[in-house]
């Protein structure tokens, strides 16, 4: 664990539903995270005009994701209908369709980690 923390960014779209508690994990590229990091909450990353948006928390859990044009897997198990509208919803998405068009653009099948502050898990 860092002392210093890293930062996670986000956009700025995503501010309200993190500090309301209803953004409780974000969906990131790579293998960068790991429970216990402290994940410092940041808007406009790495530019001048960068700000912390909420104080710094450390990661409970981190969790495999794969995403397919038509499936998501989390921890290499496929999330029925339910639990995938239920995970968009937990990370910032009113349907698992707004969550799929966000990825759309991204090449697929796209790899990642799913990274938690909270004890949410799937």
């Amino acid at each position: 664990m860092s002392d210093t923390g890293k930062v996670l960014g986000f956009n700025e779209t995503f501010i309200p539903a993190i500090i309301a508690g209803t953004k409780i994990h974000t969906i990131r590229a790579g293998q960068r995270w790991q429970a216990g990091d402290v994940a410092h909450f940041c808007a406009r990353a790495q530019q001048p005009d960068q700000y912390e948006f909420w104080p710094p928390q450390p990661l409970r859990l981190v969790q495999d994701i794969e995403l397919t044009a038509s499936e998501l897997r989390v921890d290499g198990r496929p999330l029925g209908p339910a639990e995938l509208r239920a995970l968009a919803q937990a990370d910032g998405f009113e349907t698992a369709a707004d969550l799929f068009a966000f990825f759309a653009d991204k090449p697929l099948p796209f790899r990642g980690q799913l990274v938690h502050w909270t004890d949410c898990r799937y």
